[in-house]
């Protein structure tokens, strides 16, 4: 008996030691935050992406638009803490675009590091310019066409920008394109490579 309490003890120990020194259970994962756009109902795509992501092991949610600044303030406070688990990926269609470039910006001024930023015909208003932080951005967009648009950089950016026009390889519209398989299979081939899954 005297034996099993040693070993307990000793057990204990040891799980304590892992929590003071800050060792975690497993290793962290990604954080990937899907943006739909205006109503939910017009972005089933990119819950279809996430679910593709979620069975490759990548740890992947969908969230309504207007999320975003929740969404960020909640990474920064772990930031604080030293519990986000990196690379940061945000992915955004129609309104969802929009946020991810804000929430993108927000992050980086921050000083908290966004690797990968996929658009999806960013709407209907005009996204603002990415000026904070290095991430990759890339855009599939429908040039031409008054409700997507490009993305932008302005002074302070340090990352690169791709924005895709899909008329090159499909024919979807604004409200496809997130559901677009050939536009699914680029969007996603991208987030594999940055998250190494």
């Amino acid at each position: 008996m005297a034996k099993l309490k040693s070993i307990r003890a000793g057990l204990f120990g040891l799980a304590a030691m892992g929590a003071v020194l800050g060792v975690p259970a497993q290793a962290a994962a990604e954080e990937v935050y899907v943006l739909r756009g205006a109503f939910d109902v017009f972005s089933a795509g990119m819950n279809q992406m996430t679910k593709r992501m979620q069975s490759r092991g990548i740890n992947a949610r969908a969230y309504s638009n207007g999320a975003w600044r929740g969404l960020a303030d909640s990474i920064i406070k772990r930031s604080q803490a030293g519990q986000v688990s990196y690379p940061i990926v945000i992915m955004g269609h129609s309104v969802g675009g929009q946020e991810a470039a804000a929430m993108s910006n927000y992050l980086g001024q921050k000083g908290v590091s966004v690797s990968l930023v996929v658009g999806f015909d960013p709407g209907f208003a005009q996204p603002q310019p990415f000026r904070y932080g290095s991430p990759r951005v890339v855009n599939f967009y429908i040039a031409g066409q008054p409700r997507g648009h490009p993305y932008r950089s302005a002074a302070g950016f340090g990352g690169s920008i791709n924005n895709i026009n899909i008329k090159a390889f499909t024919n979807a519209d604004h409200v496809a394109i997130d559901k677009d398989p050939q536009v699914q299979a680029r969007a996603l081939s991208v987030v594999y490579a940055a998250v190494g899954k």
